[in-house]
């Protein structure tokens, strides 16, 4: 049988497969509620996920969006470790890195990433998903610390095998490479308040030159952008942290709460209090879906 390492409130799941003489499905029961993602080590045999054709096969690392609809089927005979984490572990797991957009668009991306019979990779991988699973078991002062550590070794080495996202998709129009440098300085600089003018200095183009590329490649002016990144980081701080109204409005370089509560509710018909008082009351009835910090720009 699989041996599983879990709450049933956790934000992460995992579990661990060790041969058995029959095939595992992971599904339903070890799903999250909302938005998730599936990362698996597998060191032997092989697996198939729903609605993919291609085959799964040892030594592999691989990261699959994850819905309650989905289920991985193990081989009879596998061996190795999956890991479920829901929207909140994810955007905790990334935070504020200087990589940060990088890390979000390789989230939101299929990725198979083969492995070496034998590498440091290979081992640096295993490390992380033990220690996962032995501090999800252990549930020690500050686990989820140490799980977001791991979770982030796993996904720094699934943006080393990606593509290279920080200059756009090869062959990308001029527009397309501009406009995610400025995504790029949007993710690293968006607390600080920064203006347009700013981005468009930093990028060394004119504001208006600015707004064409931003209208072109989304449909959305570069203030629309900025301030859409904002809010979804006000929703991300209102839903998972317990940080004050103050609090968050400093941390979004808002010079105060109620400059911060214009914005929002500018932006979302309601203050930000009464949007936290109502995602807990959803949460609770199961309805609340949370933010995500990767659906930009």
């Amino acid at each position: 049988m699989p041996d599983l390492k879990f709450h049933e409130s956790a934000a992460v799941r995992a579990g661990a497969l060790t041969g058995d003489l029959r095939s595992r499905i992971v599904g339903l029961a070890e799903s999250l509620r909302g938005p998730s993602w599936c990362a698996v080590l597998l060191e032997e045999g092989g697996a198939v996920l729903t609605g993919e054709e291609v085959r799964i096969e040892a030594p592999v690392l691989a990261w699959r969006p994850w819905t309650e609809t989905s289920r991985l089927r193990f081989d009879a005979g596998a061996v190795g470790t999956y890991v479920l984490l829901s929207a909140s572990a994810l955007g905790n797991t990334i935070g504020h890195l200087p990589e940060a957009r990088d890390l979000r668009d390789v989230a939101d991306h299929k990725l198979t990433v083969r492995l070496s019979r034998s590498s440091e990779q290979r081992a640096a991988l295993r490390t992380a998903f033990a220690g996962i699973r032995r501090e999800l078991e252990d549930d020690a002062i500050a686990a989820h610390v140490v799980v977001e550590a791991y979770l982030r070794v796993i996904l720094i080495e699934l943006l080393r095998a990606a593509p290279t996202h920080s200059d756009g998709p090869r062959g990308a129009s001029p527009s397309h490479r501009a406009f995610t440098r400025f995504s790029t300085l949007v993710e690293r600089h968006f607390r600080d308040r920064w203006t347009v003018s700013l981005y468009a200095e930093a990028l060394g183009v004119t504001r208006d030159r600015l707004g064409d590329i931003c209208r072109r490649v989304r449909g959305l002016s570069p203030k629309d952008i900025i301030d859409r990144r904002v809010m979804i980081e006000s929703q991300l701080l209102l839903e998972t942290s317990g940080h004050s109204i103050n609090e968050i409005a400093s941390e979004l370089g808002f010079g105060s709460a109620a400059q911060f509560s214009r914005f929002f509710g500018r932006h979302f018909s309601q203050p930000p209090g009464a949007y936290r008082a109502a995602f807990l009351r959803g949460q609770e009835q199961g309805v609340s879906d949370p933010a995500r910090p990767f659906d930009w720009p």
